[in-house]
């Protein structure tokens, strides 16, 4: 579950309430970041310029440096980390400092050339937002591969950190942004990012609907893809597929899409659930209804255009970051108790998804992407016996990857009950699972074992054919915790009011007409939101 504010708790499941949606594209050139290098006309000590094409923009913290009427002793300031040491985000600083008008002498130059030629629907300077510092004056240079220049912006009196040229820009190579004055004395010029195309906030109004699908199979039999739908209203024609102004020739696969979910904690203020890293797969605009829509979904449908094959002798742990590494995933999680599990890898060649897949069934593992679009595969121990459900994932006080120490505590977010749900909570048995056979790959043998579920003469039996499973030792630890799992058949499906704060992987207790009030792991959900929000809840549990 996400952490909230009281006033949030107070709110969500207050009998009237009002929801908020806002959805952030990137309408960015993507291989841009990759292709070019970076020139300076002077750096600070502290500067790390290869930051300014990686799409953070915003630093860290706020950092303590020597200029003058800066370093506040107030506790909102940090002593920079050392040259090259850990991960912190400072972008560029340069190591002149303006003069007492705020002028640069001599002028600051940041300077990205191309390999190839590249296309943006403009160009968007992060000077530094978390200071609210920028540049007042600066020139923006756009050039050809041939040195012809097709861009010359000046730009005089800025007084915003982030400053957006929204304009289509055809076939450049070389971008300079030259820094002529600061809009404080006495500073360093700094550069958080530069963004090679916009990004566009659609809110309100302008928001038409929006529809959010999350999913995490406990036993990662299938390894399915959060999905975002959203329609905006075109009426401007902004995304017309006609239109030589407009955003429609830009939108590429992969563009980079989040949105939040908001529930009004007080007059006119929202507090937002944020929901990071979905990539564009699909955009249609329909005429008659003045309308676009989009959809997107998270990292796992990019794994399945790639694909792994390495030949690999170690752990399932070092396994998984070579995956990851091979596939360009960089934000993940890798559970240590990975390091436990050796594997010879794959012989043969397949996706990344499928590869992911067969490691988290071989470790016991959920594989899914969270709310802060990081990459995680989490093992599964044994639960407190207080409990209904049998297993949780993570660490001691982690529960499918979530925080949460002890089961009753967040009792008042994750119990559902009658005062939210529009109808009785739907509730079937799923098919007990009698016996499962596993493929057990020792070199090039392969050998199979039937694995029963005690005390069950009916049901369905199963086959689990993975390469990674390598041992009769790991095959009969894996066919146990799928069995234990398969016992939890009590599927639960609750059209409510929704909690955004609630995720996947979560324990909730569902209320139903016997009180019976058994908890049971979300498994799916659905987030609709039209000027308000619902949708629905499936959960998994012991009957």
């Amino acid at each position: 579950m996400i952490e909230v504010s009281k006033a949030y708790k107070e709110a969500v499941y207050a009998p009237i309430r009002k929801a908020a949606a806002k959805v952030k594209i990137e309408i960015l050139d993507n291989d841009a970041y990759l292709d070019n290098t970076v020139a300076v006309s002077s750096e600070a000590a502290l500067s790390r310029t290869s930051q300014i094409s990686n799409k953070v923009r915003t630093m860290s913290s706020r950092y303590a440096t020597f200029e003058k009427d800066y370093f506040r002793l107030d506790g909102s300031f940090c002593i920079p980390p050392k040259p090259n040491v850990g991960n912190s985000e400072l972008g560029w600083w340069s190591s002149v400092i303006a003069d007492q008008d705020g002028l640069f002498s001599p002028v600051q130059t940041v300077t990205w050339t191309f390999a190839e030629e590249h296309s943006s629907m403009g160009l968007s300077v992060s000077f530094d937002p978390i200071a609210n510092e920028y540049a007042a004056d600066f020139d923006v240079d756009v050039y050809r591969a041939d040195g012809t220049q097709i861009l010359h912006q000046v730009v005089v009196d800025n007084q915003s950190p982030l400053y957006v040229f929204m304009q289509g820009i055809d076939n450049y190579a070389k971008v300079v942004l030259t820094i002529r004055k600061w809009a404080k004395p006495f500073r360093r010029a700094r550069v958080t990012e530069m963004d090679f195309g916009v990004v566009q906030e659609y809110t309100g109004q302008k928001l038409i609907k929006l529809n959010v699908v999350e999913q995490m199979n406990v036993v990662s039999d299938t390894l399915p893809a959060n999905e975002i739908r959203f329609t905006i209203d075109n009426s401007d024609k902004e995304f017309n597929i006609l239109n030589p102004t407009g955003y429609y020739r830009f939108l590429k696969d992969r563009q980079e899409v989040s949105f939040a979910l908001g529930i009004e904690i007080e007059d006119g203020l929202f507090e937002y659930i944020d929901m990071k890293r979905y990539y564009l797969v699909d955009w249609q605009s329909d005429e008659g209804a003045l309308t676009t829509t989009f959809i997107a979904r998270d990292i796992l449908e990019l794994l399945d255009q790639k694909s792994y094959q390495n030949s690999y002798t170690g752990t399932l742990f070092g396994l998984a970051q070579d995956i990851m590494t091979s596939a360009g995933v960089d934000s993940y999680f890798v559970d240590p108790g990975l390091q436990a599990i050796p594997t010879n890898g794959f012989i043969d060649k397949l996706t990344a998804r499928k590869a992911l897949q067969c490691i988290g069934i071989a470790a016991k593992a959920a594989v899914y992407q969270d709310r802060e679009g990081v990459l995680n595969i989490r093992r599964f121990e044994a639960m407190d016996d207080r409990t209904t459900y049998l297993h949780y994932a993570g660490e001691p006080d982690m529960y499918a990857g979530i925080a949460y120490v002890e089961v009753d505590r967040g009792y008042d977010m994750k119990n559902i009950t009658f005062d939210n749900v529009y109808q009785e909570p739907q509730i079937k048995l799923d098919s007990l699972l009698m016996s499962l056979t596993v493929s057990v790959y020792t070199g090039a043998n392969k050998q199979d074992i039937v694995y029963t579920n005690p005390g069950i003469k009916e049901g369905t039996s199963l086959r689990l054919d993975n390469p990674l499973i390598q041992s009769t030792q790991l095959a009969a630890d894996v066919a146990n915790w799928i069995i234990s799992e398969s016992n939890q058949r009590a599927l639960y499906q609750v059209n409510w009011r929704q909690n955004p704060c609630l995720e996947t992987g979560d324990i909730v207790i569902v209320e139903d007409s016997f009180g019976a009030k058994k908890q049971s792991r979300i498994t799916k959900q659905e987030f609709e939101f039209a000027g308000y929000l619902s949708g629905r809840t499936e959960t998994k549990g012991g009957v």
